[in-house]
């Protein structure tokens, strides 16, 4: 799946640089693969953290970005979530990771969603627009289901052996960091005592004043389970949604928007996540979060590899992702996310201890989720919701 080139010519350089020493000729060291991680080499010093990604595009060999002399670095574009606090960790893990690492660029574009990372690997598959993703359990299940994102040898994970049970993802198609909650999230102004149950969405009092954003696939499950289907018979969800579309005041493409008319009552009801709408609260939004009598949704968040990416990144993402499960990293991830933690080496702050939904932790209540069939029907869900949904609201 990924090409050898980048390591052959990575040794052809080495070799050069053995031949002509430090002080000598070019007075230049090229960088081997192994002093990527041990930040070897006489690459300068100067650190580049990256608002978006650069247009050179990721996913070529190591020579092309570390191979040909000083100066070069080999670079990692990651997207973390936009929206929240959800960016705060990936940042603050990127800035110290490339001070120990003076070789590697990490770049940051959280504008990579899963619909334009698709149509890149699609399109080319060996030339993706990012390497490390952060995923929820949805994203995990449709790149996992195209190919796109990689499984991943956990023995160059070591980390990992300190994941709880119930978050090793099956297959080892990456790798959680924690667990949020997908419950009713509604303003506290208009709604005051909250919400019970899934039902509530396609009541008829809710008439115009639901958001979602893109397409609420948890949703129409929930529509199909509770009325004689499930994940391999959305059927009983569709026909309810279509239905009651009416119940759906507009549908939103970026968290901006999302807290924008939830918190100003425009469309002050819908389905999201506890952790994110938590934030939102702490940072004065009038919004509440109630999980429902049926149970809520436990969502898998972690990273994921994209599977274009060249062997020296892959390196790279691999030695990133272990130490984003060391307990200091792992720890800030679940505090600015608000999560229940993955490893065992992370504990509850007293401010996670504080939120019951958290305290409970992965034993309570959640609603059976079948990722596989998730993953591979989530493109024909999406374009039926379009067309037979969303065109009726």
């Amino acid at each position: 799946m990924h090409s050898n080139t980048g390591r052959s010519n990575g040794d052809k350089a080495a070799a050069a640089g053995a031949a002509s020493p430090a002080g000598e000729g070019t007075g230049r060291t090229p960088v081997s693969r192994r002093s990527l991680l041990t930040g070897g080499g006489a690459v300068a010093a100067g650190l580049f953290l990256a608002a978006c990604a650069s247009n050179k595009q990721p996913g070529t060999s190591a020579s092309s970005g570390t191979g040909k002399g000083a100066g070069k670095k080999l670079t990692i574009t990651m997207t973390p979530f936009a929206g929240a606090d959800l960016g705060l960790m990936p940042r603050e893990f990127a800035k110290e990771y490339q001070d120990n690492h003076p070789n590697v660029q990490i770049k940051i574009d959280d504008t990579l969603n899963l619909a334009k990372q698709t149509a890149a690997y699609q399109a080319n598959p060996h030339k993706p627009l990012n390497n490390l993703v952060f995923s929820n359990g949805g994203a995990t299940a449709t790149g996992k289901a195209t190919g796109m994102y990689l499984k991943l040898d956990y023995s160059k994970i070591p980390n990992t052996s300190q994941l709880h049970a119930q978050f090793v993802e099956r297959d080892h198609c990456g790798v959680v960091f924690g667990a949020d909650q997908m419950g009713l999230v509604y303003n506290t102004k208009t709604y005051p005592k909250g919400f019970a149950s899934w039902t509530d969405l396609w009541s008829p009092d809710q008439r115009g004043k639901l958001c979602f954003f893109t397409i609420p696939w948890w949703a129409i499950g929930m529509a199909a389970k509770l009325n004689g289907g499930g994940w391999d018979n959305m059927d009983p969800g569709f026909k309810l949604w279509i239905e009651h579309a009416k119940n759906i005041r507009t549908i939103v493409t970026a968290n901006p928007q999302f807290l924008n008319v939830l918190s100003t009552s425009e469309a002050p009801l819908t389905s999201h996540y506890l952790g994110t709408s938590t934030a939102w609260h702490a940072q004065g939004a009038p919004l509440g979060f109630s999980r429902p009598t049926e149970g809520a949704f436990f969502d898998p968040v972690g990273v994921n590899i994209n599977s274009g990416s060249s062997d020296d990144q892959l390196e790279v993402c691999y030695d990133i992702v272990n130490e984003m499960l060391q307990p200091k990293w792992n720890q800030r991830w679940v505090d600015t996310s608000v999560e229940i933690p993955a490893s065992s080496t992370s504990k509850l702050t007293p401010k996670l201890q504080a939120i019951p939904a958290i305290a409970a932790g992965a034993d309570q209540k959640f609603v059976d989720v079948d990722w596989d069939t998730v993953g591979k029907n989530m493109a024909a869900w999406t374009a039926r919701w379009n067309e037979e949904v969303v065109s009726k609201i």
